[in-house]
């Protein structure tokens, strides 16, 4: 296979692989129809005669309101969107937002969720997931993920629940799909919400169920690396009439809408949030949804290639996917016992020979300093030390060793499986794979800078 090119040899590959963004006229004509009709954001944050209709309405149904020039539930392509995602997704209700970041907030606040409260969580994730939590200072609870899976091991879930656990927030990681069945025999028990993390697994399913629509409430990310993008972006979703109300609420300046007849249990958490979508946005998801399915065959076919292709290689295990996941991300796990050379080096290899590999997340979610050192919101460690949480939370590293060992041993992350690239560009992941590991020896041998960097 020859030189590796780490140690000055040709690379396997020198054209950069290709973004996730597939663009093409679909999404030009909608974007030139909100600009030709100066349509920008027609949001109305005030209440109008028929706000309670609004509130309730299923996402289909807002589609077709009439002579709304400016509506409670947005424009025309923000309710399109909706209502587009809504009958994909096979849900009454869904409702669009600005990230998912700020829907997972939306979620926990139409949950009720509050001070002092616990919500149970995977500690393997996005730093936003658990920093979705902390909006209405309420206390993330890290837990250890499954070793197969890598989403949350349901005994790690069912040994944190205490009488101030409110909710479980599963995260469907990388495409795979969390245990939801135990996940919600565990809710069942204890009477928590079960919010769903599905930003890396739009079009997953668990049991013939799509993720997302299992739990009380789901949560989609249209970020520029997601399946579907808007650039920035989310969607809510549930079959809850009152959930969706008080997200509609929480995203759009909701403390305007009560009168003085609505009680207090309907008034919590309805504060002064902006989360909204703009048309040009939603223009681009109506049209980016329109490609999700082929996105997800062929993030399928080209994983299924890297599966087959990869699985034999020494100190490489390669979890497969089930056939009705889809990937976002290819990951392998690497042992450094089987090979006699360190993770660093190997990956350091891969990226010289031109493939954008890494070791996933940086750290656990609550080896973050905002975790480590509780400080959010003031200098008083708010919402660790309010006074309606009586009891003391802390976080430290080796609380979670199956997700550590993860990502500080195991985890070889391929980005890149998305469309456009196909197959011809997995063929150079793994000659690079076979060229690397055929230089096991000189890897041993040879000392060389792991801080090898990458255009991404």
């Amino acid at each position: 296979m020859g030189v590796l090119a780490i140690s000055g040899g040709l690379p396997v590959r020198s054209k950069l692989f290709t973004s996730s963004v597939v663009i093409d006229n679909h999404e030009r004509r909608l974007i030139n129809q909100v600009l030709d009709n100066k349509e920008i954001s027609r949001f109305m944050g005030s209440p109008s005669k028929d706000i309670n209709n609004l509130l309730s309405m299923p996402s289909v149904d807002a589609e077709n309101l009439q002579d709304q020039y400016f509506s409670f539930l947005g424009g025309k392509m923000v309710r399109k969107f909706e209502a587009d995602f809504a009958k994909k997704f096979g849900i009454d209700y869904a409702i669009s937002v600005n990230s998912a970041t700020s829907g997972l907030s939306a979620a926990f606040g139409a949950s009720g969720i509050g001070p002092g409260d616990e919500v149970i969580t995977t500690c393997l994730s996005f730093h936003a997931t658990a920093l979705s939590i902390l909006t209405f200072n309420s206390i993330p609870v890290f837990v250890d993920v499954d070793s197969k899976s890598f989403c949350l091991d349901p005994e790690s879930v069912e040994k944190a629940v205490t009488p101030r656990t409110k909710a479980i927030l599963a995260v469907h990681l990388l495409g795979r799909a969390a245990d939801m069945d135990a996940i919600a025999a565990i809710a069942r028990q204890h009477n928590l919400m079960v919010i769903e993390d599905c930003a890396q697994a739009p079009g997953t399913k668990y049991k013939g169920r799509l993720v997302g629509t299992i739990g009380d409430i789901g949560v989609y990310s249209f970020q520029e690396t997601k399946n579907i993008t808007t650039g920035e972006g989310g969607m809510v979703v549930t079959g809850n009439s009152a959930l969706a109300t008080k997200v509609r609420l929480i995203r759009n300046h909701g403390e305007s809408i009560p009168d003085n007849t609505w009680d207090e249990d309907t008034l919590v958490n309805v504060i002064g949030m902006n989360y909204r979508m703009t048309e040009l946005t939603a223009a681009m998801g109506i049209a980016q949804l329109a490609k999700l399915n082929e996105n997800n065959r062929v993030r399928t076919d080209n994983t299924n290639y890297l599966y087959e292709h990869l699985a034999c290689l020494p100190g490489i295990t390669v979890p497969q996917f089930h056939e009705s996941e889809i990937p976002h991300v290819f990951s392998v796990l690497y042992d450094a016992e089987a090979t006699g050379v360190e993770r660093s080096k190997i990956i350091a290899a891969l990226r010289a020979e031109g493939i954008p590999v890494g070791s996933g997340y940086l750290k656990t979610m609550y080896e973050n300093q905002i975790f480590l050192k509780k400080v959010a919101y003031g200098r008083e460690q708010c919402p660790w030390n309010c006074h309606l949480a009586d009891f003391k939370k802390d976080y430290r590293s080796g609380d979670c060793p199956v997700a550590e060992k993860l990502l500080r041993e195991s985890f070889i992350w391929f980005y890149h499986i998305n469309r456009p690239n196909g197959i011809e560009d997995m063929k150079d992941v793994v000659r690079a794979f076979n060229k690397v590991f055929e230089n096991i020896e000189v890897l041993k041998r040879e000392n060389f800078n792991t801080e090898v960097g990458y255009k991404w």
